[in-house]
């Protein structure tokens, strides 16, 4: 099922300095357009994007990385997972596609790196301008998980195919089919040793809302409903609207779950991002 998802993106492998990546890409042909990388979240893989990539195909070149320890990119041993790792995974990316200022967009896990990424908290290396960044539903920080959260997101992984398409369904009733089945996808690529790791290695790097204050490029912050579950609790959702950079905006989902890009959201989700990529006031 997973093969079927990909016609619709071109599905390549690339050498980066850390090893060897998979990533989707969809319209990378309309070569007058912008480029806009997709990071996403933990368990997850490229396919994640399986209709937000198809949706920016009107202002955008997409491109969706298969970060560290999923899909079908490298898995590098322990120890190797801080989000300064997956950051300058993200950094060569888009060096290695020769993307000039592109658009940044990251999910949980992955908006956590993006905001690594964007701030270059802890590189040594100059901070690649981005047009725009996009966060969706980041964790202010990996230091407080609790075990029992991260017992949950490692369970499924490996699980049998039928058996997550069940749950995942009964959970999930307003996901298309082709979210299901990228969902799946993903839970029997990853290893349970990289998700371990990451709680391990990006939780060293502590509260990252101070950083969104050193970040150049205009941020969109997305918020999941507070009901319905999000890592940014109220606390962290004032703090984060203050750090803020200029010409930046915070924006809550309501009926929105963490997966905030998926289900019945999906419009809303789309509209957000699109009202910020059209507003001039958002461009430097």
């Amino acid at each position: 099922m997973a093969e079927s998802l990909e016609k619709t993106a071109q599905s390549q492998m690339i050498d980066l300095p850390s090893g060897r990546f998979h990533y989707l890409s969809w319209g990378a042909e309309q070569t007058e357009l912008p480029g806009i990388v997709l990071l996403h979240g933990m368990t997850s893989s490229a396919l994640n994007w399986v209709r937000v990539g198809p949706a920016l195909t009107d202002r955008y070149r997409v491109y969706a990385l298969d970060m560290r320890g999923h899909g079908e990119s490298i898995a590098p041993p322990r120890g190797t997972y801080s989000l300064r790792q997956t950051a300058d995974d993200g950094v060569a990316f888009i060096e290695a596609l020769g993307l000039q200022r592109p658009a940044l967009l990251g999910h949980s896990w992955g908006g956590a790196t993006a905001i690594v990424l964007a701030s270059g908290a802890g590189s040594q290396k100059p901070v690649p301008q981005f047009s725009h960044l996009i966060l969706g539903d980041p964790p202010p920080g990996l230091h407080s998980v609790s075990p029992e959260l991260q017992a949950t997101v490692i369970r499924d992984i490996g699980r049998p195919a039928q058996q997550l398409r069940a749950e995942i369904t009964v959970n999930n009733p307003d996901w298309t089919e082709a979210e299901v089945e990228a969902r799946i996808d993903a839970l029997h690529k990853v290893t349970k040793e990289a998700v371990e790791s990451i709680y391990i290695d990006a939780r060293k790097e502590g509260n990252l809302l101070p950083l969104l204050a050193t970040i150049a490029a205009p941020t969109l912050l997305i918020r999941a409903d507070p009901h319905l579950g999000t890592p940014l609790d109220d606390t962290a959702w004032q703090q984060a609207k203050l750090y803020l950079p200029a010409h930046s905006r915070a924006v809550q989902v309501n009926g929105a779950t963490h997966g905030i890009h998926r289900g019945r959201t999906f419009d809303a989700f789309m509209q957000t991002v699109n009202d910020f990529l059209s507003d001039e006031r958002s461009v430097w």
